[in-house]
């Protein structure tokens, strides 16, 4: 049986993958929408943001468009 430790590791989720695709929608003009996200994870900016909520915070910026 899996135990939480037997995580997958493509389940863990880096803050430079967060950081890259934050840059790339700022560089697209969602800059401000960029901001807010992170606002709404009580954060000002990504070094801010809890690693536990970088999987949650990386969907939410994918969806940006």
């Amino acid at each position: 049986p899996k135990t939480a430790k037997d995580k997958e590791p493509e389940d863990v989720i880096t803050i430079e993958q967060v950081r890259a695709v934050l840059a790339e929608k700022s560089q697209a003009g969602f800059t401000a929408q960029v901001k807010a996200l992170l606002e709404s994870f009580d954060a000002n900016k990504l070094s801010a943001v809890k690693p536990e909520n970088y999987k949650d915070l990386m969907a939410a910026a994918q969806d940006i468009k």
